[in-house]
């Protein structure tokens, strides 16, 4: 549930995930990737889409 005070609001993981291809147009495990490491349990949606394009974007070695 997001948070009212925020201009922002944040919204939990699993809100996130499961609503990856609505929101991101990618599918959950994209989103599952970019979170990969990240301990925070709630992101706006421009914390997330930042978080997926430097992960779609990371070079693999």
């Amino acid at each position: 549930m997001p948070k009212a005070t925020e201009t922002n609001p944040k919204y939990s993981r699993e809100e996130l995930i499961s609503n990856a291809e609505v929101l991101f147009g990618v599918k959950p495990e994209v989103l599952a990737g970019a979170l990969y490491g990240n301990d925070r349990k709630e992101f706006t949606i421009d914390e997330m889409r930042q978080l997926i394009k430097a992960f779609l974007e990371r070079r693999v070695s």
